[in-house]
């Protein structure tokens, strides 16, 4: 089974965006282990990546994916037997150190918008990626 860490800074959503993420994150089990981390400043990131992950840090000028394009390079990270890091940032993004560490800057939007809403956003596409390369009727 696919084992995904995502480290944040800060805490965890809170409120609505909580029980949204805590919606997905039960959803994803059925397809992979999620492992939630969070550090205090930016500059503890990297620490918190599990050693041998392919790091994918999320960042404004990253590659863009359409939901199908991401749930298919998903299921070849799947095929290679790697495992995720997901790397949220703080308000100030994350360090040149750790960009040039990333294997992939991924952008959910050009738009710039909240750290719990990114959070609750990248565990729903990461579902519906699931779901697309399962044939699931999430995905439309």
């Amino acid at each position: 089974m696919l084992k995904i860490t995502m480290v944040s800074v800060g805490s965890l959503p809170k409120g609505p965006f909580n029980d949204l993420g805590a919606d997905f994150a039960t959803r994803l089990k059925k397809f992979a282990e999620v492992e939630f981390k969070t550090v205090k400043t930016d500059d503890r990131l990297g620490e918190a990546i599990p050693k041998d992950s392919f790091v994918i840090v999320l960042e404004a000028t990253g590659k863009q994916f359409t939901s199908e394009a991401f749930a298919a390079k998903l299921q070849s990270w799947i095929d290679d037997g790697r495992k995720l890091a997901i790397v949220f940032g703080g308000p100030h993004g994350v360090s040149a150190e750790l960009k040039h560490r990333a294997d992939l800057l991924l952008s959910l939007s050009p738009m710039t918008t909240t750290h719990d809403l990114a959070h609750v956003f990248f565990l729903e596409q990461l579902y519906r990626a699931f779901t697309i390369t399962r044939g699931m009727t999430y995905h439309y």
